[in-house]
């Protein structure tokens, strides 16, 4: 049956609607997990300020830092088996999602005869899979938390969107395989792509959670993880993504050695896997090697990710856009058109945005001298000023 029907029953588009709806649902039941839990924190910052007997509140905040969270402090109460409820709800909503989806692309594997790797809409939908099949498995599965699923879910939530509502119907037929795409090779190439950027993509959500921890001061931010361990999700998501990224470049060259009789063909989709590996290069050097810690980590899983999302899916408007030949956009060889409309130019604005906003950040962050130096020259009396001119 294709994508295009809108028959109800045990098909792939009911089961992809369904993923759809699990994931919402998660989404709420993550952030009202977080709100439940935010509550105990209020309920435990007051209780450890009374029975300091005189406490300030900088020593409540620094028990809540050294703690995790106050309210791991508190015995089991109400809002803590509500939260708990909660937190169990999304991580169920979230593997039944996974298991929708999981059965939605068998459907369609089975209906085309070959993996579902080829046009942007299976490659968006690949990309939930692995980022939700990632964030179960290391997340709640190794980590053994739930306060980044508000975040991470968000994430997927959009890409899902992206995908089931945005990319033209065209775009979700399945098409038959060019010659060059039939081979073993499709499957373990690709393979590692979803596994490497989907790693990356869960990188970039605690990037996303260790930003509104740091920047927000509310119960909320202070019910999620430390700001270290939060980071120290990102660093393992990115640790996991990186052999995979480089394994990508790796078994890409010999397949293209294979099909084309070059290793290496400057197309657009392989320039832009290598800045992919590059970005997370310098993201392990900086922290490894230079021991840079805190936003700017944040910031640079955020970067990755923005060129992990035209890598794979940015570069079939980039081909059309400027009529660069490629090798890598099947969708336009089998006939597909390749539309683009609002939501491409949305997407190349909504990158822009976010690039412009890390620029930003990163100027105010490793420039605070000379905004420092101004301010005191400002407060500095006519005396001061006389002898330093």
């Amino acid at each position: 049956m294709g994508f295009d029907s809108t028959a109800l029953g045990f098909n792939e588009p009911t089961l992809t609607t369904a993923a759809y709806v699990c994931y919402v649902l998660a989404f709420l039941c993550y952030v009202v997990h977080l709100l439940a839990k935010s509550s105990r924190v209020r309920v435990a910052q007051g209780q450890l300020a009374l029975a300091g007997s005189g406490a300030s509140t900088s020593s409540t905040v620094s028990v809540v830092v050294m703690g995790g969270t106050a309210a791991d402090l508190l015995p089991d109460s109400r809002q803590a088996r509500y939260s708990l409820l909660m937190g169990r709800s999304a991580s169920s909503f979230t593997l039944l999602a996974w298991v929708s989806l999981t059965l939605a692309l068998t459907f369609r594997w089975v209906e085309a005869g070959h993996p579902p790797y080829v046009t942007l809409y299976e490659i968006a939908t690949m990309l939930v899979w692995g980022t939700t099949t990632i964030y179960l498995a290391l997340l709640e599965g190794v980590v053994k938390t739930r306060a980044v699923g508000a975040f991470i879910v968000l994430l997927i939530l959009c890409l899902e969107t992206y995908a089931l509502l945005f990319i033209p119907a065209d775009l979700k037929r399945t098409v038959q395989l060019v010659p060059a795409l039939r081979s073993y090779w499709l499957m373990i190439h690709v393979s590692i792509a979803i596994m490497s950027y989907s790693a990356f993509a869960v990188a970039a959500g605690a990037g996303l959670t260790f930003l509104a921890k740091h920047y927000t001061k509310s119960p909320v931010a202070q019910a999620l993880p430390s700001e270290a361990a939060i980071e120290e999700f990102m660093f393992r998501a990115v640790a996991v993504g990186f052999p995979l990224q480089t394994l990508l470049l790796i078994t890409g060259a010999i397949w293209a050695q294979e099909a084309w009789t070059k290793a290496w063909a400057w197309d657009p989709k392989e320039v832009w896997a290598l800045v992919t590996w590059l970005a997370y290069a310098a993201y392990l050097h900086v922290r490894v090697q230079r021991g840079v810690r805190g936003v700017t980590m944040a910031w640079l899983s955020l970067i990755g990710f923005i060129v992990v999302l035209i890598t794979f899916m940015g570069v079939n408007y980039l081909v059309t856009w400027f009529g660069i030949k490629s090798m890598h956009t099947y969708s336009v060889d089998n006939g597909a058109p390749n539309s683009i409309g609002v939501v491409g130019l949305g997407m190349v604005l909504f990158l822009a945005a976010v690039l412009g906003l890390v620029l930003f950040s990163w100027l105010r962050t490793n420039f605070p001298i000379l905004k420092k130096a101004r301010g005191k020259q400002r407060h500095l009396p006519a005396a001061h000023q006389s002898k330093r001119d």
